[in-house]
């Protein structure tokens, strides 16, 4: 009987021993869940070396902004622009045009009879953007009798002179207008590449936290796996000794069953985040990148946080300033406003002022040369050029309003954002609440059972409900970090 009173504190004393161990583990993890920013490490320790094999997000974003072949192809794009303005400028490179004709033709003086006539003219045209003409040249038709040419001097007819565009055509006209909006293609086409960029970095963002949230995920699934595993060895221990019924290794057994599918399930969505992943990872020479092994993934951080109104308004603020959208707006009212003023221009009658000075030189030259006119036309009704300044305008019409429904859409956008995240912080806080308090019910529950006062079945079950709080805190986290990346987006600043 003595024997059997020792055997029943020595038992006793060995769960209350378990009863305390598991007590000092589970507050342990009670208080990792407080996921603080991560502090600055030292350079040559562990965490920074880990930190400097870690995909952190800004590294990742950073990689995609740089290698993302979508991106590449959109800032290839963006380049094309350049090109199309150096095509436009070409209208006003100086043209130098020459000719050299030999002619057999019949004498005006003498019907009947053959004369043959030279003409060489050279001539440099200089058009500016106001319209103006310039233009140099020369001319040599040494005749005695008169040809198809004007003649001049045995040394040539040298001259000077300008065409000037006095209404229509005067400071814009179709080529300078050309180029105007060639000139604006080049940001426009960079704001376009802006809102591709934004969408890509933001979906890129989502994808990446949902990498981190699975790879936390296993821990959990992981460390409720190992404290099944652990009981079972257990169990057995006192089912051996007549303390436990022998159906208590058949129920933990399976429990680790029932686990090890939930940790499957875990690291088969870690392989789909990855592959998700991967499909944003290049490295400079085009190839697709290397994925972190699963001990070097970044952890999940910051931790979430309510946000200001302060903040809540600077996002406002530098959403409206920042986003590509409304740039690109801006931007297509300026080339709007320039087909409005050609099209204006353009009803204007055409009226071209030309003045010609030059010296006709050598043997037979008469010295000074002297062309001056105006050129008049002038269409009666002018409808396409009316139908043109109306459309511009209701383009410019449109795109205001675009421009006040555009606004109003990205400030809903960073509102959503903003609420997104508080919401999730204060979900966030609840649920942390809610695994705390879990924990102290499974620490109970299991000094209970070391006590004798509970069942496998009870303790696999407080398990099991921390765990899922766990999984719902890691969750809350994701959706919290997803909605600061669509924060940052939308304000323009990511």
């Amino acid at each position: 009987m003595l024997l059997k009173t020792k055997g029943i504190r020595f038992l006793l004393a060995a769960c209350l021993m378990e009863a305390f161990c598991f007590q000092q583990s589970c507050s342990a993890q009670i208080e990792s869940i407080d996921l603080r920013p991560a502090l600055p490490t030292v350079a040559g320790s562990k965490d920074s070396q880990r930190e400097g094999k870690a995909l952190s997000f800004e590294n990742f974003l950073k990689a995609v902004d740089k290698n993302y072949p979508k991106l590449l192809s959109a800032d290839a794009e963006r380049k094309i622009s350049s090109a199309k303005r150096l095509e436009k400028s070409g209208a006003f490179d100086p043209t130098l045009n020459h000719l050299s004709e030999y002619l057999r033709v019949q004498d005006t003086f003498t019907p009947g009879k053959a004369k043959e006539a030279v003409h060489n003219e050279s001539r440099l045209d200089l058009l500016t953007r106001s319209g103006i003409k310039v233009f140099t040249g020369m001319r040599l038709n040494p005749n005695d009798t008169k040809t198809p040419f004007v003649p001049t001097g045995k040394a040539g007819e040298y001259y000077a002179g300008m065409s000037v565009p006095l209404l229509r055509g005067l400071r814009i006209n179709e080529k300078s207008a050309a180029e105007q909006q060639a000139k604006l293609g080049e940001p426009l086409a960079a704001n376009i590449y802006g809102s591709t960029r934004l969408e890509v970095l933001l979906k890129a963002a989502a994808t990446y936290w949902e990498w981190v949230g699975a790879r936390a995920r296993i821990n959990v699934a992981q460390n409720l796996l190992s404290l099944a595993e652990i009981r079972v060895t257990q169990v057995k221990g006192r089912v051996e000794k007549g303390d436990s019924a022998a159906l208590e290794i058949a129920e933990s057994e399976q429990e680790i069953q029932r686990r090890q599918a939930t940790l499957i399930k875990t690291e088969r969505e870690l392989q789909k985040a990855s592959i998700s992943l991967s499909v944003f990872l290049w490295d400079e020479n085009g190839e697709p990148r290397k994925l972190p092994a699963k001990e070097e993934m970044p952890e999940l951080g910051p931790e979430p946080r309510n946000l200001s109104e302060t903040e809540w308004l600077e996002g406002r603020k530098f959403a409206l300033e920042l986003r590509p959208e409304l740039k690109r707006i801006r931007l297509e009212k300026e080339q709007a406003r320039i087909d409005l003023r050609l099209a204006e221009n353009q009803i204007l009658p055409a009226m071209d002022a030309y003045f010609l000075q030059g010296a006709d030189t050598g043997p037979q030259g008469i010295g000074p040369v002297v062309r001056a006119g105006m050129n008049v036309s002038m269409p009666l009704r002018q409808r396409s050029a009316r139908g043109l300044a109306e459309a511009a305008r209701l383009k410019i019409q449109k795109l205001n309003f675009d421009e006040k429904a555009e606004k109003l859409r990205i400030q809903t956008e960073v509102d959503d954002t903003v609420s997104a995240m508080n919401a999730a912080y204060e979900r966030y806080s609840a649920t942390k609440q809610e695994v705390k308090k879990a924990l102290e019910v499974e620490v109970g529950e299991r000094k209970r059972f070391a006590a004798g006062d509970s069942t496998v079945f009870l303790v696999n079950q407080r398990e099991r409900t921390t765990a899922e709080a766990k999984m719902r805190l890691l969750e809350i986290h994701v959706e919290y970090l997803q909605a600061l990346a669509a924060f940052r987006a939308v304000s323009g600043r990511i």
